[in-house]
């Protein structure tokens, strides 16, 4: 009632937005990976960049940026949420 959780809930909860983040297309393997290439990409040019990428079996540059577009919204609304059960936790908690 009046927006009151116990403790035990809204850690409940957070362990589900933590599962949920896990699963998120960008926290995939595959797309971390891909990520810490091309940044990691230093002087190389594109055509080099896209090549590794698909040497390695990774979404390419332009799946990379489809993947970002589709599912940014998402990404950040669970981080938010995460942040918001986290900061009642340590309220209630005393902490």
């Amino acid at each position: 009632m009046f927006g009151r959780h116990d403790l035990a809930s809204l850690q409940k909860r957070l362990e589900a937005v933590d599962a949920q983040i896990a699963a998120h297309p960008l926290a995939s393997e595959t797309v971390r990976r891909a990520h810490a290439i091309v940044e990691a990409r230093g002087e190389a040019d594109e055509a080099k960049l896209q090549a590794r990428l698909m040497d390695e079996g990774l979404p390419s540059l332009e799946e990379l940026g489809k993947i970002q577009l589709r599912n940014t919204s998402s990404w950040w609304a669970l981080h938010r949420e995460k942040r918001k059960l986290e900061r009642k936790i340590r309220r209630l908690s005393g902490s």
